[in-house]
């Protein structure tokens, strides 16, 4: 493999590119009548926020997904086109609207999100998204869940044929962390937070040797869980990492912080970095991200990363 500042790879990340509207005030009001708060308009999606990470890292990214004929598909292509993501594979629609996530919190109240995602039904492993793959010489697929089980199957079996290929799968979200499970044994590296975990488990998972071992009988070989403030659990083969998180000194959102640190844990493995160090990148990863309103920090680079003090 090549060394950091000298990546070969090219990533091709399936998957959610949307909208996140973002409401938040201040005050504590259990009525829900109007309110003064702030209202932020973020690109947000797992495939775009893995691609953008990555390129970031050093990698050279591309996005397979589908946005709509609208202001928000434009917003979305001119921001993946300006951070030099291939967006040759992403399609627009003639007939969905672009992906999009409503969150609303206050001061005192849980956060609640309403989503409308069916434009990603029309995400397809057709043969010029494989050709692309071959021609391309893609060497690591990122896929989160939100794609039918049919598009998932097309793609596993393009790497039953190619096993050579790298296949990371994101869990995604709690109503979907099984999605992709029945896939395990083509899965290189899999990764989810702790409320996937339980839904993938049937039982709340601590970061402890059981949960891991558990993960493994349903058998995956490699995978990384975090828990937050309880830091992350990893397995890789029959060895595991239990590691604290970096904490900020301040968090100012924590949407974006998992995918975060899956990009940082995976440019060190692909780049057969030792796995604390891979725990490391990810850690840093995601503490930079908690530190922004934005789903990716603008701060992170491959050299930043390597200069980035491993406690502080």
């Amino acid at each position: 493999m090549p060394e950091l500042n000298h990546f070969t790879h090219k990533v091709v990340c399936v998957g959610n590119v949307s909208v996140d509207i973002k409401a938040y005030s201040p005050e504590e009001d259990g009525t829900e009548a109007y309110r003064d708060g702030s209202i932020d308009l973020v690109p947000g999606g797992v495939a775009r926020g893995m691609a953008i990470n990555l390129k970031h890292l050093g990698l050279k990214t591309a996005i397979v997904s589908v946005i709509g004929n609208d202001i928000f598909g434009d917003y979305l292509r001119r921001g993946l086109e300006q951070e030099n993501i291939d967006t040759t594979l992403l399609k627009t629609s003639k007939e969905r609207k672009t992906a999009l996530f409503s969150v609303m919190a206050s001061a005192g109240h849980s956060a609640s999100c309403i989503y409308c995602t069916n434009i990603l039904r029309e995400i397809t492993c057709d043969k010029t998204i494989l050709d692309y793959i071959t021609n391309e010489k893609v060497t690591a697929l990122v896929m989160d869940s939100n794609p039918t089980e049919e598009t998932l199957e097309g793609f596993y079996e393009y790497k039953k044929v190619h096993p050579k290929l790298f296949v990371f799968q994101n869990a995604t979200a709690p109503d979907i962390a099984n999605k992709s499970i029945k896939w395990a044994p083509y899965i290189d590296l899999f990764a989810c937070n702790e409320f996937e975990a339980a839904a993938i488990l049937g039982f709340e998972p601590v970061p402890d040797i059981q949960t891991a071992n558990a993960f493994q009988k349903i058998g995956l070989r490699n995978f990384i869980i975090t828990f937050g403030e309880r830091g992350v659990l990893v397995r890789i083969g029959s060895e595991t990492w239990i590691e604290p998180p970096y904490t900020p000194s301040q968090i100012v959102d924590t949407i974006g912080a998992g995918d975060a640190f899956a990009s940082g844990f995976l440019m060190g493995f692909l780049s057969q970095k030792p796995v604390k160090r891979c725990i490391h990148y990810g850690l840093a990863c995601a503490k930079e991200t908690l530190l922004t309103r934005q789903t990716i920090s603008n701060s992170l680079s491959a050299n930043f990363l390597e200069s980035y003090p491993e406690r502080y």
